[in-house]
């Protein structure tokens, strides 16, 4: 859907991308993080044709984006982080006006303004003016216009900014769907746990580069090493518990309660499942037992460390 290769691109003073490479298929949801002036923004209007790069290749569904702009347009929606909206329309004008920029035609123009409609849960309002709309329903209206020519692939750069928390679920929401439905989404966001809520890989960038997380320890001075918690509920005297969990080599307690206990492990869930072999082997009823690794914010955190303005 998305093959990027060592993509460039330089302003007078600064370069907004440096070699960055990405390739999306056709049934993922990638969430796009890094620090501010990362390139995000850079890159998502170079995928929307906005912007030229100086080097490198792009293509959106077989289509060069320097080659062919028309035919990649045609294949994808854009959600700029600031979007311009008409406010003195009438909610159903608005998107007759963007079916008519679209150049829909006659009966697929009806219908998209419709579902259009439906989508944002504005069915009933259409003759109500955009300006009376709350932050929130404004950028669902926004999202479906977007969608009026029934795109492949969905471009949303700080889509979240703004919203609030009721607002931020119900996007999330509408943005599964559209996934469901078999759109590839690729979404910037500094809003790390939305992202970690509905993506199926997240997509590191950092001064116009990608970021491996095994580079952790190059870019965060002082990093801990790879870890995994483990949630244990379990039946049987806390002392056998506890040396279980000493004999296994860097086994940490991080919270204690009565019959539960949250441990850090160093290692992946190759680890975890040997600790609870561990504690099975101690003879040791387990009620519940939940192994995760780093969260995003985590994973964030490890990835850039202190090096964020």
């Amino acid at each position: 859907m998305i093959e990027i290769d060592t993509l460039r691109k330089s302003y007078r003073k600064s370069r907004g991308l440096d070699g960055f490479s990405l390739h999306l298929e056709s049934n993922e949801l990638v969430g796009l993080v890094g620090p501010n002036g990362a390139g995000k923004t850079t890159l998502i209007k170079i995928l929307a044709t906005l912007l030229p790069a100086d080097s490198g290749s792009v293509r959106v569904s077989g289509h060069d984006v320097s080659v062919d702009p028309m035919a990649v347009r045609a294949s994808l929606g854009y959600l700029p982080d600031v979007a311009g909206i008409y406010q003195d329309m009438r909610i159903g004008e608005f998107l007759e006006f963007f079916a008519d920029a679209f150049r829909l035609k006659e009966p697929q123009r009806t219908a998209a303004i419709e579902r259009a409609l439906e989508r944002a849960g504005l069915a009933d309002r259409r003759n109500d003016f955009v300006e009376h709309l709350s932050l929130g329903w404004k950028q669902r209206l926004l999202l479906s216009k977007v969608l009026l020519h029934e795109p492949k692939l969905l471009l949303l750069d700080e889509p979240a900014t703004g919203l609030d928390p009721l607002a931020r679920i119900r996007l999330r929401e509408q943005l599964r769907r559209l996934h469901a439905e078999g759109l590839v989404i690729l979404i910037s966001s500094h809003i790390l746990s939305d992202l970690e809520d509905i993506c199926t890989r997240i997509v590191f960038i950092a001064e116009g580069k990608n970021v491996q997380e095994a580079q952790t320890a190059a870019l965060a001075a002082g990093a801990r090493a790879p870890a995994i918690r483990c949630e244990l509920e379990f039946e049987g005297p806390r002392d056998a518990v506890d040396r279980a969990i000493t004999g296994f080599a860097g086994a940490r307690i991080l919270e204690r309660k009565e019959g539960f206990l949250l441990i850090e492990l160093p290692g992946s869930s190759q680890d975890a499942s040997a600790f609870l072999r561990t504690v099975l082997a101690a003879g040791i009823t387990i009620l519940h037992f939940d192994a995760r690794g780093p969260g995003l914010e985590e994973r964030y955190r490890r990835a850039f460390g202190e090096h964020t303005p």
